[in-house]
């Protein structure tokens, strides 16, 4: 019996065994210290193999492409890759998905070293998580994944070969081809194309005012929550804009408000970060109604009253317009805390269920729509420059309004006879 790491010879020159496998023997010069290094690529199973491999290698070599696979698997560059990706700034939810997704391509895929991978194997896994999925506890079942999942994955698989290339690990990106499988829409994913996002018309609005203007009465601690539904619905802003504004970002003269962060919260609230806004367009200056600065003035007040009484309890004031005021007191306020209270009032005003503070930022849509504002005007106040939830809502507020004017050409027709 061989010992281990025993090496043999054979009849090939540059193909030795090594613990019963075939391995093909050869030396390229190290590009820092320019000697020659001795490497072995394997194992095979037969000795016929290590030789063509070795064919490959030596014309590899001599044409100046040849990359050595041991150097990273899949999983370790996917690391290497994410601690890049981190170092670029991204906002915080976007880190998180890229890596879960990662975590995704490291049980799919990680083992295998990036040279190894082809196209046509990649194409299969794509494909393979569409048809066949994956395992959920408890069930004996798979569950296809879904064509967001797997376009989420097939994007970071871009990114990270794009990078393996440009950092020559590799010598081409096997996944510059591929495609994303079609998946075949049910009946319902065609008619819910054509269905509005949720909001509120003016007179729920109103009556969701009035129920939280109640509650506010009877539990102070809501005043804030009250205020930031008012101020969502008359600005049309994030959430996250929202609670990431400081008092410093109030012009109560020229009554605008600059959004120019937003809040990101993972698990405790002392752990928040400020993010740059979801884009460019997101970066701007609101004018807003003397309305809304009574509002803000109003909470402006409130806090430093709060505060006063509470001054021993506060552990940091980094000047936020809305905090947290239950526990690590002085933080921002939590999202969490606004979307909890919001279930609460629409429960009591026997509102839909279903409505979210985001849902307050469609609202503004459709008002802003109904008032007679332009889309153009509408679109640059929430923040984005093309958006077709905006434009969706936008003209199924407006189509009544132009068929109502089609109809008085007729009406003035008819009054001729």
């Amino acid at each position: 019996m061989p010992k281990k790491g025993e090496r043999k010879k054979t009849k090939t020159q540059n193909v030795c065994i090594i613990d019963g496998k075939y391995y093909y023997r050869y030396s390229v010069k190290d590009p820092a210290t320019g000697e020659r290094v001795q490497k072995e690529d394997g194992p095979y199973a037969t000795e016929g193999e290590a030789r063509d491999r070795g064919v490959i290698i030596r014309a590899e070599i001599l044409n100046g492409t040849y990359i050595d696979k041991n150097k990273k698997t899949i999983s370790q560059f996917a690391d290497e890759w994410l601690k890049l990706y981190g170092a670029m700034s991204i906002k915080g939810v976007s880190k998180d998905l890229r890596k879960s997704t990662v975590n995704l391509i490291k049980k799919t895929l990680g083992g295998l070293h990036l040279q190894e991978i082809t196209s046509s194997k990649y194409q299969e896994q794509l494909n393979k998580m569409r048809d066949i999925g994956y395992f959920k506890k408890g069930e004996d079942k798979p569950t296809p994944y879904s064509k967001s999942s797997i376009s989420n994955y097939h994007t970071v698989m871009r990114m990270i070969f794009k990078k393996a290339l440009e950092l020559e690990y590799v010598k081409k990106d096997i996944t510059e081809y591929a495609k994303v499988p079609a998946f075949e829409q049910t009946v319902e994913e065609i008619e819910a194309q054509d269905e509005l996002p949720k909001y509120l018309e003016k007179e729920q609005l109103a009556k969701l005012f009035s129920v939280s203007s109640e509650s506010d009465k009877e539990q102070p601690y809501y005043s804030q929550c009250h205020r930031i539904l008012l101020i969502l619905a008359y600005t049309g802003m994030r959430i996250g804009e929202l609670l990431a504004l400081k008092v410093s970002d109030i012009d109560e003269i020229n009554k605008r408000v600059s959004v120019t962060k937003t809040l990101y919260i993972k698990g405790s609230v002392e752990h928040y970060k400020l993010n740059t806004p979801k884009n460019k367009s997101s970066i701007r200056k609101i004018d807003v109604s003397q309305r809304v600065i009574n509002v803000i003035k109003e909470q402006i007040a409130w806090k430093n009253e709060y505060k006063m009484l509470n001054r021993k309890a506060f552990l940091v004031d980094d000047g936020f317009l809305f905090f947290n005021e239950k526990w690590m007191m002085g933080y921002p306020l939590h999202p969490a805390e606004v979307r909890a209270y919001m279930n609460e009032i629409l429960k009591k005003a026997d509102l839909p269920s279903n409505i979210t503070p985001h849902s307050l930022r469609h609202t503004y849509t459709s008002l802003m729509a109904e008032a007679g504002v332009e889309l153009a005007a509408i679109q640059q106040l929430l923040g984005h420059k093309n958006d077709n939830t905006t434009k969706n809502i936008y003209l199924h507020v407006t189509n009544p309004k132009k068929r109502s004017a089609v109809e008085k050409l007729d009406a003035l027709m008819d009054s001729v006879n």
